[in-house]
């Protein structure tokens, strides 16, 4: 492997790593969702009074919010086995 092709395979793993936090923001952003939908639901749940208004909105937040973060986490698991992949081809060691 020449340097040029060395020197790009480098930046595209620190452009990888870089959207891999990202992601990795999007997970955490996606399990707030969840926990405000959590929230929600026990608030229009519980109590006295039943409010469908705030319950059956928490469950469908709840839902999405698990949803995109486990995508997330999928993506996330793939993007750090090519990342390591690449870094190895780097080390030579493959």
């Amino acid at each position: 492997m020449n340097a040029m092709e060395r020197n790009r395979l480098s930046q595209e793993a620190g452009l990888q790593i870089k959207a891999l936090k990202q992601i990795n923001r999007w997970k955490l952003t996606a399990l707030l969702v969840s926990a405000v939908g959590a929230a929600c639901t026990y608030g229009g749940f519980a109590g006295i009074q039943k409010h469908l208004f705030l319950g059956i909105p928490g469950i469908v937040l709840i839902l999405a919010g698990f949803g995109s973060a486990a995508v997330c986490n999928l993506g996330l698991k793939n993007g750090r086995r090519n990342v390591e992949k690449m870094l190895n081809i780097l080390d030579g060691e493959g």
